[in-house]
């Protein structure tokens, strides 16, 4: 009578194929919670990383009930994403597509980083070269390795 494990022989490579799957990410993509900081307290949203062609990463980034830049300082005109590996000066990945009626920002990036925080800053300039110190919100994500 056949089973499932009739070809026991297969099920270690099938196995061996399935840890490979989950260590590459084959899984779809990774989703983190993203809450805002005691300057942005009712802001939350999520992050996706996605491993794309050439070992980068496709990171997705939503967040909602965020307020005008201008309300959390003075000359606040934007926000900004930044990519941040321990040991390394941030890198700006670009600014968020804000709504202000919506209360909303989105952003896609890549990055070859496969474990960074990605921190939210409002700016004066669109063009920062170093994020402020007016954080909306940070989370660590990625892999365990570089």
């Amino acid at each position: 009578m056949p089973t499932m494990f009739a070809q026991a022989s297969s099920a270690p490579s099938f196995l061996a194929a399935l840890l490979l799957c989950m260590a590459l990410g084959c899984g779809g993509p990774a989703e983190y919670a993203l809450a805002g900081s005691a300057r942005a307290a009712g802001a939350d949203g999520t992050i996706q990383v996605e491993e794309i062609e050439g070992g980068n990463r496709m990171v997705t980034l939503t967040i909602q009930h965020l307020a005008p830049p201008d309300r959390l300082g003075s000359g606040m005109t934007q926000y900004s994403v930044w990519f941040v590996r321990a040991g390394a000066q941030p890198q700006r990945a670009g600014n968020l597509e804000y709504d202000a009626d919506a209360r909303q920002g989105t952003m896609m990036a890549t990055t070859p980083m496969t474990r960074f925080t990605v921190k939210i800053t409002a700016e004066a300039d669109g063009n920062a070269v170093a994020p402020s110190d007016v954080v909306v919100a940070d989370r660590e994500v990625g892999a365990d390795e570089d």
